[in-house]
């Protein structure tokens, strides 16, 4: 069994920020919540929690999860940590234009809590060191 992962979650929706903690924190790993992407950024650069993995929701106010990947992914110190972008709406277009963009994987957010379970724990089971979205 692998040790825990630190996981980072952005998302504007409060129910879905619960829901993601409660499913993460189900599945043995140690989830820290952000309703904006400046409490997100102002956290990555405290230097106090280096996240293993972060989950950005697309749509959001002030910073979408698109600027918040850009940033992230142009800061040395932060670029090697896999982003998962996350959409209710997945289209190859879409997926393409966030793995261009620097994400690591989109994943669909699911629509019940065993879905979003077997979601989750799929996304981090991937070994992001070896991993290839499109071969």
């Amino acid at each position: 069994m692998e040790p825990p992962k630190k996981i980072f979650y952005l998302d504007d929706d409060l129910d879905d920020l619960y829901f993601f903690k409660e499913v993460g924190e189900s599945l043995g790993h140690e989830v820290s919540i952000y309703i904006n992407g400046k409490e997100l950024l102002r956290s990555l650069n405290s230097k106090s929690v280096r996240p293993d993995i972060i989950f950005l929701d697309i749509r959001m106010p002030v910073f979408n999860g698109e600027e918040i990947l850009q940033i992230i992914k142009k800061d040395d110190q932060f670029k090697d940590i896999p982003v998962v972008m996350i959409s209710g709406y997945n289209s190859k277009s879409l997926v393409r234009q966030y793995l261009d963009a620097g994400a690591n994987y989109l994943m669909k957010k699911p629509s019940s809590m065993a879905d979003y379970k077997s979601s989750v724990e799929r996304v981090l089971d991937i070994d992001w060191e070896n991993f290839q979205a499109f071969a």
